[in-house]
Formats: structure tokens, sequence, C-alpha cells
């Protein structure tokens, strides 16, 4: 790990990381939130979604999330996860910020920013030692350098807030500072055995202030580490040590909760769908696992995402059932896709097929990527949420292996309708190159990436003024 001094600069390796924005756990301090700006070549956020926080939580690419608040060993932190893999080709640096609600930096207690692989190796650290009346901070920022990312200590403070930063990005300013959410419990490290994560009783303690670093929640390869020409840690400084026997923290979806500043605010509906904190189960070859929730009857499908390491196929099968949920190449070792409970509800059982080792995340439909006016990029299975008016979308995808392309979108008049798709709007059986416009109706509806290895792009444009529109539906859009 590299402790790092003001301006050094250090790279990590191009795989997903976290990084915590973490102070010490001190009573009356003030409340920091955590932020990270998407910027371009120009050094500008490309509009309000490239800001990311407590309350749009989620990046259109999914290439960052804020995922919640950690507590132990004396510390608070909030944490943020960027899959480097993800980030648009347009977006040459990520700024980790911080804001204060209640106070000023120069009140608060061991500010520091730590940036983790998702094994919890951490990669660099810094530590601000200068702080006095600011109330919102860049502590670092993930930037690209000759094909590479590298990591900056950056230490500028701003003291008319998050407001400030986001007008000299050419954001609207509309953001506002809010007090972090609950903690969140930090569960134990899933084993091989498939165990599903549950809560730890206790933190382990540093032998020095810390952060409690996240583990065990997605293991990838390793990347190099930080080079010699990084800064050296200045002794003045008061490091910030990693755990030992670190706890971990798995993502905390907040559905219902009003988007502050932007348009996409979470939709009413999501307080009407299965709610739960996030599954994860992890293994090696052939498995047979339990998902142990209360699943009601005829309830609406949930998600799975699943990650691989050295084999990309992937198959997931619920027994008794002709179709897999699961059963193709993820292209970046990554892809999300619907998955339908049993009707009579309780519990579900999947058998797992990969060659390597393999993580599953089961999450609720409110965790869907949200789709809005604009561009989103990926690869492979994803599921998209869309609530707004009729719309045109244009669909793009390129695969040099010939591979099987298909689109679906889910509607009804109530959760349970989403069982089964509405309709099919692209197929492509040997498509190597996918180009495809689409009308999608009025929200609220599911649109699913549910056959492909392709890389993809989907552009969604307002409908034309003849475009038919089915109009909002009742039940489950309040």
């Amino acid at each position: 790990m590299t402790y790092m001094i003001k301006g050094a600069n250090a790279p990590v390796p191009a795989v997903p990381l976290r990084v915590a924005v973490g102070r010490q756990s001190v009573p009356g301090a003030p409340a920091v939130s955590a932020a990270a700006l998407l910027l371009d070549a120009a050094g500008a956020v490309r509009g309000d979604a490239d800001i990311v926080f407590q309350h749009r939580p989620v990046h259109s690419s999914g290439a960052v999330r804020h995922v919640g608040t950690g507590q132990g060993a004396g510390q608070l932190a909030e944490w943020l996860e960027v899959d480097l893999l993800r980030v648009e080709p347009d977006v040459k640096r990520v700024l980790i910020v911080g804001s204060c609600a209640d106070g000023t930096f120069g009140q608060v207690p061991g500010l520091y920013a730590q940036v983790s692989t998702l094994d919890a190796t951490v990669v660099a650290q810094y530590a601000v030692t200068d702080a006095t009346a600011e109330t919102a901070f860049v502590l670092g920022e993930l930037y690209r350098r000759d094909g590479a990312w590298r990591f900056r200590a950056v230490g500028q403070g701003y003291e008319d807030g998050l407001a400030g930063l986001t007008r000299d990005v050419g954001g609207s300013g509309a953001v506002t500072p809010v007090a972090p959410v609950t903690a969140v419990a930090a569960p134990a490290p899933v084993t091989p055995s498939t165990t599903p994560v549950t809560p730890s009783a206790s933190p382990a303690v540093p032998s020095a202030p810390g952060p409690v670093p996240l583990a065990g929640v997605g293991k990838v390869a390793p990347g190099p580490g930080p080079s010699s020409d990084a800064a050296a840690y200045s002794a003045s400084a008061s490091p910030v040590a990693p755990v030992s026997a670190p706890a971990t923290l798995v993502p905390a979806y907040t559905p219902g909760t009003p988007a502050v500043g932007t348009s996409l605010e979470p939709p009413s509906w999501a307080a009407d769908f299965f709610t739960f904190e996030p599954r994860v189960y992890r293994g090696k070859g052939s498995k047979t696992i339990t998902v142990d929730l209360p699943f009601p009857p005829n309830g609406e499908p949930v998600i799975l995402e699943a990650r691989t390491e050295e084999y990309n196929f992937l198959s997931v099968k619920i027994p008794g059932r002709e179709d897999d949920v699961f059963l193709s190449d993820l292209p970046d070792h990554y892809g999300r896709q619907l998955m339908v409970p049993s009707r009579k509800g309780g519990p579900l059982t999947l058998k797992v097929r990969n060659s390597g080792a393999w993580q599953l995340t089961v999450l609720p439909l409110s965790a869907a990527l949200p789709l809005d006016f604009g561009t989103v990029t990926g690869s492979g299975h994803e599921v998209f949420l869309r609530t707004g008016p009729a719309a045109e979308l244009k669909v793009r995808a390129e695969d040099p292996h010939k591979g099987w392309f298909q689109m679906h979108y889910h509607w009804g008049d109530t959760p349970g309708d989403l069982r089964r798709p509405a309709k099919r709007i692209v197929y492509e059986w040997n498509g190597r190159r996918v180009r495809e416009k689409v009308a999608l109706p009025s929200g609220p509806l599911l649109v699913t990436i549910d056959k492909s290895r392709h890389q993809w792009e989907l552009t969604l444009d307002a409908a034309a003024p003849d475009e038919p529109a089915r109009g909002a539906r009742k039940g489950w859009l309040r």
C-alpha cells in the first residue's frame, strides 16, 4: 500500500475498486458525505447525472455507485465503487469528494481517502492534515494516463461547499450536502462453501486508526501495484493502517428516497416491490446453493448479478425449469439477468456451473439501472428501468463471434405481471453487428438484454409526435 502526500500520484489496477471517504468516529463531529464526479477531457461533468452521491447512487453507465456507509474500529466511512473496466471512454477523471452539512472539515478528525480492490487489498491512501473552513473537499481523483489508471491525492477544499465545486466543473450546483445514511452492519466474508453473507458480531480492531476495508464481496485477478515513482508518505502525517482481518460491506439500496437536484428520482412504485438486503454467494466449479429469502407467492422477478474470474462461461439453473437463468459467456466477466422465483414463494435453489471461481449477488428489482434520455454503454446481460414517456431506443451492438442478441421489455398492472416479458424488441440469432431502432411505450417498464455477449450502446431519444403511447398505468405506479 502507498501512503500519499498532497499532489502525489500512483498507478492503480484497472479493475473494480472501492473508495472510502473516512474519518474517526468522534461524538459531535460533523457528518461527512461522499460523492464522485465524472469529468470529461475538458474537466467538466456532462450534466448533473455525472454526479453520484447518496441520493443519486448509480451512474447511468453502471461504472460508479455509492454503496453505503460502514462503521467499525472507531472509524466511519462512506463507500464508493468505481468499476474502471466500465468507465465510458469520454470520462477521463473521477473526482472523489467529501462534503459537510453541519460544520467544516477543520472540525472533522482524521479525514482520509482509501482506495482498495474488491478483495480488500489497499492500493493507495491519503490522509488530509490541512483542512480549515472548507465545507467540500476533493480528496483525490482517478484519472487516465497513457492507457492506464492512476490515483492522485488532490486535497483541494471549497468554502462554498459541494454546490460551488459542482458549478466549477459545469454542474448546476443543485446538489446539496446531506447527512450520510445510517451505518450498514458489516457482514462477514463469504467463504467458498457458498454460505451467504451474514452480519458480523464485532469488527476487527486495527493496530492504528483506520477504516474497515471491504473484503469478501468480490474478488478479481490482482493487477499491478503502486510503483516506486509515487511520492513517499510524509512523516508529519498520521497514516491510516489497513485492518488485518477486515469486515465486509454489501451495497445498501434505499428505494423510494427522493433524489436531490435530478429528474431521475427513484420511482414511487419501489415501495411495492419485495425488498431485502443483497445476498452474496461465492464458489468454484459446480455448486448448488439456496437463496434463503421469503419470496412472496406470485412475486415479481429479482436481479441476479454474476461475476466470474478465469472463465467467462457460466450456467445458473433453477431445478425443474427448462430454461437457464444464465447460460452464456460473460464478455467482461460480469452480467445481470432477471430471475423469477417460484409461484408458491419461499426459498429458491440454484445449480451453478463454471470451471473457475464465481460470485452471485441476488438484488431486489429496485436495483435495476435507470434508462433515461441519452446514451449508455456496456456488455452482456443487463436490466434497466424506464419510467418516462414513450421514446425511441437506438440499439448498436458488436460481437466478432456472431453471437445471439435479444432484448425484451416487461410491464403490467402489478409487480407480479413482470414475471414474463410483454414483448421482444430485438432478436438477432447470428448477429455480428446489431443496428436497430425500436419504439418503447411509456413507463414504467423493465428493459432487459437477456441474450448477449456483445459490446452494446443504447441511445434513448424522444418519440416522434405520432408515436403511440399507452399512458401511465395504475396499480404498481402510484
